[in-house]
């Protein structure tokens, strides 16, 4: 398991970027299923035509 280890200030600006990357990250992660699951629900129920 390869760990990469990386030194910086937690108050610097790279501390709240990967921060926000990170939550839009797991955003997305959330967000992708549930669209795909939609899409396949409402396309099954006849919504688009």
């Amino acid at each position: 398991m390869a760990h990469r280890t990386h030194r910086h200030r937690p108050e610097g600006p790279c501390h709240f970027s990967l921060m926000s990357l990170s939550a839009s990250r797991r955003l997305f992660l959330v967000a992708a299923p549930l669209g795909v699951l939609w899409f396949a629900v409402s396309w099954a129920a006849g919504w688009w035509g």
